[in-house]
């Protein structure tokens, strides 16, 4: 099978289950994607949209296919090699991107050619200028007073900005495209494309929130056995108020941080293309179930945090990292706040939708990302590479969770009832496309 029927039938597939689980106008009928997607959005106003997106997605899941490669023996060693910062390889090693979501592969108005240059998956190398644009600002000064504002080279194309002051070489997009990591740094970016379900643009909230919870949330997380990535912000106004589409916001990598085997959780259900095997796999040597009852352990530090504050961190696979100390997994790392939810009344300073009041709707947020989704892609793929059952990986989650002496509510929710997941294929079918949509699916410690 070619790159585009295997494209077809892997986003055909996620449309399919889509409907199995989620509030959609139509069935779904039709063998290729492209008509699954126009059946089930069949009398929705938004339907020509949606198709036209089904369609871009086959075509990037397509080129990333076509830009697979082994994974080589020792991962440490081609990390190191690799790039400056060594979790450069792991963030380009996945392939198909958010595991349900069935636009993991589109890339908005960008050609072929475009997304070869910057995603990813096709392990771009971009010089990343940084520009001395009028009336820009900062959340932070120093001595040398403000920093150059980094624009990615898409976006400094389309909003006709050029001769940087400064450039970054080499630098490399992470899973998320437009954060780049130019060695000691992470930078995301803004750009006007429309990447899985939203415009990529950098929120005065974000701007604003990133220094609080980067001061205030190191202490607890580091209690938990987390440490978070700090953030700082710089942006160009207009008409006083940040401008979302040039704007950036920086972070150290994390082996700046003192994180030198850091690896995004997505990345350790990528399988190997000539052989199959998971990259978790590859640091488990001769005792597999050791090794994933310590890595138990530290995924699920997110839970610990907000049993102890309330606090819910949105820990995904594109979020959430596992730190390692030799092949065991000893801590996370975490970055990005945009999906953080808080109690407000902790947390005044907060702006936006991060203070949530009901800390059932938090939880909500925490599980959706880290259980049936992250930690349901890994449990998959050691299942499948092992020829075991799920439930035997699943029960050293239960064992796990069950000595954590949650509060009942808290625990029932893991433990028994149906797990929450974000709708995204009836998200983009809605009038407000990135609103929440939740649906409950099934979960697998009620029977471990």
């Amino acid at each position: 099978m070619d790159a585009t029927a295997r494209a077809d039938a892997i986003v055909a597939d996620r449309l399919r289950a889509a409907a199995d689980r989620e509030p959609l106008p139509g069935p779904a009928t039709g063998s290729s994607a492209v008509e699954i997607a126009a059946s089930i959005s069949a009398g929705s106003p938004h339907a020509a949209r949606f198709t036209g997106e089904v369609a871009a997605a086959v075509r990037g899941t397509a080129l990333a296919l076509e830009a697979a490669r082994p994974h080589p023996t020792d991962l440490w060693a081609a990390a190191a090699a690799e790039h400056p910062d060594p979790s450069v390889w792991f963030e380009q090693a996945v392939l198909l991107g958010h595991p349900v979501h069935p636009l993991a592969r589109s890339r908005g108005e960008l050609t072929d050619d475009e997304i070869r240059a910057y995603a990813p998956e096709h392990r771009a190398r971009i010089d990343l200028g940084r520009y001395d644009v009028p009336d820009r600002a900062a959340t932070y000064t120093d001595d040398e007073g403000l920093p150059l504002l980094p624009v990615h080279p898409w976006q400094a194309a389309r909003r006709g900005l050029d001769g940087p002051g400064q450039v970054w070489g080499g630098a490399a997009p992470l899973m998320s495209l437009r954060t780049l990591s130019t060695g000691d740094w992470h930078v995301k970016t803004a750009v006007d494309l429309q990447l899985t379900s939203a415009v990529r643009h950098v929120s005065a909230a974000a701007v604003h929130n990133g220094y609080f919870l980067s001061e205030r949330l190191d202490a607890p997380v580091r209690r938990c056995g987390i440490a978070l990535l700090p953030e700082t912000a710089v942006w160009a106004r207009l008409d006083s108020e940040p401008d979302p589409g040039l704007a950036a916001i920086v972070r150290p990598a994390p082996h700046a941080i003192g994180h030198p085997r850091a690896v995004p959780l997505a990345a350790l259900a990528e399988c190997c293309p000539s052989d199959g095997r998971p990259i978790a796999v590859a640091f488990t040597g001769d005792d597999p179930e050791a090794w994933w009852a310590s890595f138990v352990a530290v995924a699920l530090a997110p839970l610990r945090l907000f049993a102890d504050t309330g606090v819910a961190l949105e820990a995904h696979g594109q979020n959430t990292l596992a730190s390692f100390t030799g092949d065991l997994p000893t801590s996370l790392v975490y970055r990005d706040f945009g999906g953080v939810r808080v109690p407000p009344e902790d947390w005044p300073e907060l702006i936006g939708d991060l203070p949530e009041p009901d800390p059932e709707a938090r939880l909500v947020k925490l599980l959706a990302a880290l259980f049936p989704t992250t930690l349901t892609s890994i449990v998959d793929a050691f299942a499948d590479w092992s020829g075991t059952d799920p439930g035997k990986w699943w029960s050293t989650v239960a064992t796990e969770v069950r000595s954590m002496g949650l509060e009942s509510w808290i625990a029932d929710a893991v433990l028994r009832r149906p797990w929450p997941l974000k709708a995204t294929t009836a998200m983009r079918l809605a009038d407000n496309a990135t609103d929440d949509i939740w649906v409950r699916v099934d979960n697998p410690l009620a029977a471990a």
